[in-house]
């Protein structure tokens, strides 16, 4: 890695944290569940329509 070439893009930038597999599982059903809620609230409350998650 020290003497290589390393390619990356724009990307790199965005990278923040490397998270573990667990955490990274866990950040992505947490977010589904929090998308599949919002969207059910409008179901349940009558008027269908769906709400935005921040």
């Amino acid at each position: 890695m020290d003497a290589g070439a390393w390619s990356c893009g724009m990307v790199a930038g965005l990278i923040h944290d490397i998270p573990s597999c667990k955490e990274l599982v866990d950040r992505i059903m947490g977010e589904a569940e929090q998308i599949i809620r919002s969207r059910l609230i409008g179901f349940l409350d009558g008027t269908g329509a769906t709400r935005k998650v921040a």
